[in-house]
């Protein structure tokens, strides 16, 4: 098949229709302009705005005068320049570029005796309000979170960054999909080079299909096996306007409500947006009980299972006391314990996400207290080993990022294993190898575990301790940006 146009619009449009799947809503609407040239105005019913075509397109045409023995290009031109008033048009010969465009809602224009198809932009611009994001509550600053509307999206991020700087880029990516993507960053910056990392990596993928962030979001991992997410989501025009000031990009696909932040390092996923409005000392202490929090998800439950195991002698006197009494006739070994319990909490908080958000948190909570309760009445399960679990659960709740929390929670699974082979030994070992692993991740040329690796002193301001906003409005030189201070 040829992609050039011909004159002849019956041809064109019958060569179109065949790249149009059937049980698509295909329309060809048939209308004569001018000196009575005929025109078919093309479009799928349900992507294109109905209303926008009536105004923008068929009503100007129609009352056009253009002539028949006007040159193919002037044609179009004046019906650009002076009678269409969709606010984006262009004129094409490329049929293959027709057939793309229709399936993604735009209307086409096929002339008489024309080579020259002209594009309107009529996609349907419904979409769902602005509203407060359901799983980023924000109690101090902005409640918007970004829609299914690519163009609202990015107009929601221009409103927080009123710079010229700010720049933007467009891909389609998908051969089935034709997915559009936009790339987002502020020129002064982000680093040239980082940059130029991340638009590789997406010129770079080829895939049938593109549905969401989180199909895009793993080809941004050079290790398909690695669990450790390199980039975050957000569905906050303030946090991503935020992450792009320090040197970041935004990556927005259309139909979703959400960005992909690149590059992320780990210890970014741990820093709550809010602990930038608290006050220095209040923010450090939240960010102190985080990490305390990922500590004891991580060592907690080994920690348990090595002193029962292997040195019990190492437990206080009283509480040694406690929790042997607490085990007598428990059928389980220590190990398969904390494991049923583990698995029956993931189980619930898995069952919990896909039911809607007030039967979920119920159901999550009630199974919790009926499971625990139902296990030590029955003896299956120490009340020591309970609370150990469910020290455990609480902590997972205060880690900020649900990806990161993921990992985190997983983690301790291996731990257990390690540390009922090997004891002390191996707990130290699993805990050696999660580190080498995070100094060796590189993610869009930035070290994954930096600020500690390589130790940078002056971005140690803002890991642990927040210091005061001044300090923080600097940008860390671990992203290598290109400018000092956010503006």
């Amino acid at each position: 098949m040829a992609d050039m146009l011909s004159t002849n619009i019956s041809e064109n449009f019958n060569i179109i229709s065949s790249n149009i799947p059937s049980n698509f809503n295909f329309i060809k609407r048939e209308i004569y302009i001018g000196e009575n040239i005929l025109c078919y105005i093309l479009y799928i019913s349900g992507l294109s705005d109905k209303n926008d075509i009536q105004e923008t397109i068929i009503k100007p045409l129609l009352s056009s005068t253009i002539s028949a023995s006007d040159s193919f290009e002037g044609i179009s031109q004046d019906l650009i320049k002076k009678y269409i008033y969709c606010p984006e048009v262009e004129a094409t010969t490329s049929i293959k570029k027709i057939c793309t465009e229709i399936l993604s809602g735009k209307s086409i224009i096929l002339i008489d005796g024309h080579i020259y198809a002209i594009i309107c932009n009529t996609v349907s611009s419904k979409y769902r309000q602005i509203q407060e994001s359901t799983t980023e509550k924000s109690i101090q600053g902005s409640k918007e979170s970004f829609v299914e509307n690519i163009d609202v999206n990015i107009s929601l991020l221009q409103r927080k960054i009123k710079s010229s700087e700010f720049r933007m880029e467009r891909f389609t990516i998908g051969e089935k999909t034709n997915t559009e993507i936009v790339l987002t960053y502020v020129n002064n910056i982000i680093d040239p080079k980082v940059l130029e990392n991340i638009r590789t990596k997406i010129i770079n993928i080829s895939t049938p299909a593109i549905l969401s962030l989180g199909f895009l979001e793993q080809y941004f991992d050079d290790n398909q096996y690695n669990i450790f997410p390199m980039s975050k989501v957000t569905e906050k025009p303030d946090k991503a306007a935020f992450d792009l000031l320090e040197g970041k990009a935004a990556i927005f696909i259309s139909e979703s409500p959400s960005a992909l932040i690149v590059p992320a390092t780990f210890i970014e996923f741990f820093q709550g947006f809010e602990d930038y409005s608290d006050k220095t000392v209040i923010a450090s202490f939240s960010r102190i009980l985080r990490f305390i929090a990922i500590i004891t998800i991580i060592i907690l439950e080994p920690i348990y299972l090595i002193l029962l195991y292997y040195n019990p002698e190492l437990f206080p006197y009283g509480l040694t006391t406690v929790i042997i009494s607490s085990r007598q006739n428990i059928p389980l070994p220590p190990l398969l314990e904390i494991l049923a319990m583990d698995l029956a909490v993931e189980i619930l908080r898995e069952g919990g996400i896909r039911l809607p958000n007030p039967i979920g948190t119920t159901l999550a909570i009630v199974g919790g207290i009926v499971i625990g309760d139902s296990a030590t009445k029955a003896g299956l399960v120490s009340y020591a080993t309970l609370f150990i679990v469910a020290i455990t659960v609480i902590s997972t709740f205060i880690i900020p990022n649900y990806q990161m929390a993921l990992t985190i929670r997983f983690l301790r699974f291996p731990l257990l294993i390690l540390g009922q082979l090997f004891g002390f030994f191996g707990l130290l070992i699993g805990l050696y190898l999660i580190i080498i692993i995070l100094v060796k991740l590189e993610n869009c040329g930035i070290s994954y575990f930096a600020p500690l690796s390589p130790v940078r002193f002056t971005d140690m301001y803002d890991v642990i301790i927040r210091a005061p906003l001044k300090k923080v409005l600097v940008q860390p030189r671990s992203l290598r940006p290109s400018k000092k201070t956010k503006k």
